[in-house]
């Protein structure tokens, strides 16, 4: 599972011989400011994340909008999150919240859970604790955090954005020039009642740290894959209609990828419609092994579609994320 790693620093006041740069997070009244250096890691290969408009795979060089639910702990403990979300931004290797937010003065501990995207359209109700998302588009990647806790006297040390969407990228090929003629061109691929919405409900203020939101998808219509290639930097756009590949699976020619929600049993179907007018269903069956069972979150796997003179046949292999190659170690 690929993860995104935020390194929240909280220092406390440096003797009086400290330059400017070494007092970091003190405001006036001596509050100590929750600061972030960013950092992206991954558990199982290299680093990834996803920008507002989709994946990105040149470097930790655009914006990364996010937000905070937050709640601070009171005289009978915590009750509830804050009504409106923090507006948190990632550039430069840094997470900062306008305006500054601090932790409590007394020393009480404070809750924070954060969630990605931040843009238009994406909702957070304070009642329900819900976070709509709204529609996938296979683009745009959907992450969420875990619940946080921390204080100005034990800061919470780092926070990980997991992502909520498994990914698929799909390349396509015929074994000889016979079947790429019988074929004919592609005209679309979609992957089957994909295209759905997605809400989050956060944990309650009162759960213990680490309890994470749940996903809830909904909705069953056709998702379009974003024919974008990803292996090239920048990515570059794939054209329709799509001439197959000829010879192995080595030639196959890149179809496009998109991201939807994760499936634990049953088949993901693919709707492949050609030049001649003609759809193909294609069932791709969930994995099995390793265990757990399924196209996962945060995992991505890339389909390859063999279309021999008799049948399409998918093969399926795991594979990274679009890596990006700056993964900096953040010292405190």
């Amino acid at each position: 599972m690929k993860k995104i790693m935020f390194m929240l620093v909280a220092v406390a006041a440096m003797a009086s011989s400290c330059t400017q740069s070494d007092v970091i997070g003190l405001s006036s009244d001596d509050n100590v400011e929750i600061r972030v250096s960013a950092g992206i890691t991954s558990a199982v290969s290299p680093s990834t994340r996803a920008v507002l408009e989709g994946m990105i795979n040149s470097g930790f060089t655009t914006d990364l909008d996010v937000s905070f639910a937050r709640a601070d702990e009171g005289s009978s403990g915590y009750t509830t999150y804050g009504a409106a979300a923090l507006i948190g931004t990632v550039a430069a290797d840094a997470l900062s919240f306008a305006p500054a937010e601090y932790y409590l003065v007394s020393g009480k501990k404070t809750k924070l859970i954060g969630w990605y995207p931040r843009r238009s359209g994406v909702s957070y109700t304070q009642g329900t604790r819900v976070v709509d998302f709204g529609e996938i588009d296979g683009k745009t990647d959907l992450m969420a955090t875990v619940l946080y806790e921390g204080s100005k006297g034990t800061k919470i040390s780092s926070i990980t954005f997991n992502h909520l969407l498994t990914q698929f990228s799909i390349k396509v090929y015929a074994p000889d020039a016979a079947a790429q003629g019988l074929w004919g061109t592609v005209s679309s691929i979609k992957i089957a009642e994909k295209k759905q919405t997605c809400t989050i409900t956060l944990p309650a203020a009162t759960e213990t740290a680490n309890t994470a939101a749940a996903p809830t998808f909904t909705g069953n219509s056709d998702l379009d894959l974003v024919n974008t290639d990803l292996t090239t930097s920048p990515a570059s756009t794939i054209n329709y209609p799509l001439t197959l590949g000829v010879g192995t699976a080595a030639n196959a020619a890149q179809a496009g990828y998109a991201m939807f929600a994760p499936q634990t049993a049953g088949n993901v179907v693919l709707k492949i419609e050609l030049s001649s007018g003609v759809t193909q269903t294609v069932n791709v069956p969930v994995p099995t092994t390793p265990t757990p069972a399924g196209f996962l979150h945060g995992h991505a796997y890339e389909i390859t579609l063999k279309f021999s003179s008799s049948a399409i046949t998918p093969t399926v292999s795991v594979v990274d994320w679009v890596p990006v190659t700056n993964t900096p170690e953040v010292e405190i």
